[in-house]
């Protein structure tokens, strides 16, 4: 049986399992023997026998030890089943359990546990940041993977439903890589006044990636990056890196280390950029930045919120803003966008899974606070032809390259026409002169020379069979040569 993969949101709550629709989830995979190795105060429901353990002694619970002692009192393998829902990190062992004098037991320490107590082909349900719960090589069959989207500031809760090999079950292998598609919340019931749907009722793209150990975290979360860039690219980050895209790719980070093109303030990005010139935006920022508040418009906002403000106008409809970090949670619920992908990363050395979400912009945008700049060919009179090139800064336009726009210096070319050798033949190149020129001139509008670049591949959906096409412009010798057989 595949793997299966969902989605869902609640409400976070201390006592994990008070969301109702995450008890309700976890109820439903009881069977047999139960134990609650970290069970908190809520009971859950199952018509067989659950063995509690916690180890505060203030909870109604069967024991109250470390969880890395069960098997010195408990018999082995006599569970069919384990519920593990451990603190997720060392600072909500502190702030939110009060336990400043333990420390968290290892994923390793913790199998040990699973591994000793779980009778074979029993499964085990683990909560937490991480879907990583056996050493490499150790792993249990993998049979579901759940996001629990906590719909804020805080990082999303995973769960993992995982059987444990016996003779006629081979343990799993490295690297995984399984898709899936789901509603939100699909097979909720109304209770509690909990969402029953979400995403307007459309399916979400899910993904759910297992790393090889031989590769880094980073290198992972970079080749899925890769797959999802189309077209003009912002990459707005904190971090080193160079993103594979065979396209026109820009950095903006407002750490002045990073060797980016451009070290901008987030909150005024879109005063920086034409509207609507990006096709993929993707947001890449350290985890506390989704913590942090800044001044933005007068008023205290989140950090990303203000940053995904300015970044709205800046995307073309039907493009991506792609956001790497601990949450699905994506762009603000008031602006027009449909969550299309959500893939989980996980690392066997890494504390925590990395979540990707795709989000992709169903309007233009302008109607927020930026400046209509879009790329327009202003040089073709009375033409819709697409601009092939575009300033990503001022969203002025051309067909053609744009040094065949302006003057050459050198052998006194005019606008629109080519270049000239000495001898009167035609040069398919300007003069490098006329390429200076050109910046000189477009630098008047007070941008950086070199910004222009050609239109990429952009996407088209066919909506008859619903698959994605790709459309590519003309490439620059094809626009000169189409150039040249008309009249100068």
């Amino acid at each position: 049986m595949p793997t299966s993969l969902s989605y869902w949101t609640i409400q976070p709550d201390r006592w994990t399992f008070n969301a109702q629709k995450l008890r309700d989830w976890v109820e439903s995979h009881l069977d047999g023997r139960v134990l609650n190795a970290c069970a908190g105060r809520t009971q859950l429901t199952h018509n067989g026998r659950i063995v509690r353990n916690d180890i505060n002694p203030e909870i109604d619970a069967d024991y109250h030890v470390d969880v890395r002692d069960l098997p010195h009192i408990l018999e082995a393998e006599s569970f069919d089943m384990i519920v593990l829902d451990p603190p997720f990190s060392e600072r909500q062992n502190t702030t939110t359990y009060d336990r400043e004098d333990e420390t968290l037991p290892t994923v390793t320490e913790l199998a040990r546990v699973i591994d000793a107590l779980l009778k074979p082909g029993g499964r085990v349900i683990r909560l937490g940041y991480t879907t990583t719960f056996m050493p490499p090589g150790e792993e249990y069959l993998l049979e579901e993977v759940t996001i629990w989207n906590t719909l804020g500031r805080q990082h999303d809760w995973l769960g993992t439903v995982a059987q444990k090999p016996d003779n006629e079950t081979a343990s799993a292998t490295r690297p995984v890589h399984v898709t899936d598609a789901a509603v939100p919340n699909a097979g909720a019931t109304a209770s509690g006044g909990v969402a029953t749907s979400g995403n307007g009722s459309t399916p979400i793209d899910l993904e759910y990636i297992r790393l090889s150990s031989k590769i880094t975290p980073q290198a992972g979360v970079a080749d899925y990056l890769a797959t999802h860039l189309s077209g003009r690219v912002l990459d707005v980050s904190t971090y080193e890196r160079s993103l594979s895209h065979d396209g026109h790719l820009v950095q903006t980070s407002v750490d002045e280390s990073v060797d980016a093109a451009y070290h901008f303030d987030e909150r005024e990005l879109a005063a920086e950029f034409a509207a609507d010139i990006f096709h993929t935006v993707v947001v890449d920022l350290p985890s506390e930045a989704f913590q942090q508040t800044t001044n933005y418009g007068g008023r205290t906002t989140g950090r990303d919120t203000a940053l995904k403000q300015e970044l709205h106008p800046l995307v073309a409809a039907g493009g991506d803003i792609i956001q790497v970090g601990h949450t699905a949670t994506c762009m603000p619920k008031r602006l027009d966008y449909c969550r299309s992908h959500v893939a989980i990363i996980e690392h066997p050395d890494a504390e925590q899974d990395w979540l990707i979400s795709i989000d992709t912009k169903q309007t233009t945008g302008l109607d927020v606070h930026a400046t209509d700049r879009s790329p327009q060919d202003i040089h073709v009179t009375d033409s819709d032809a697409e601009a092939q090139h575009s300033c990503i800064r001022c969203g002025e336009g051309w067909y053609l390259h744009p040094s065949w726009y302006v003057d050459c210096p050198t052998c006194g070319a005019r606008p629109e026409n080519y270049c000239v050798n000495d001898d009167g033949s035609i040069l398919h190149q300007s003069h490098p002169e006329r390429l200076a020129h050109l910046e000189e001139h477009h630098d008047r509008h007070e941008c950086d020379p070199g910004v222009t670049s050609r239109t990429p591949v952009t996407r088209s959906n066919n909506q008859e069979n619903g698959s994605t096409t790709t459309s590519t412009a003309p490439t620059e010798q094809e626009t000169l040569e189409q150039f040249a057989s008309q009249p100068n």
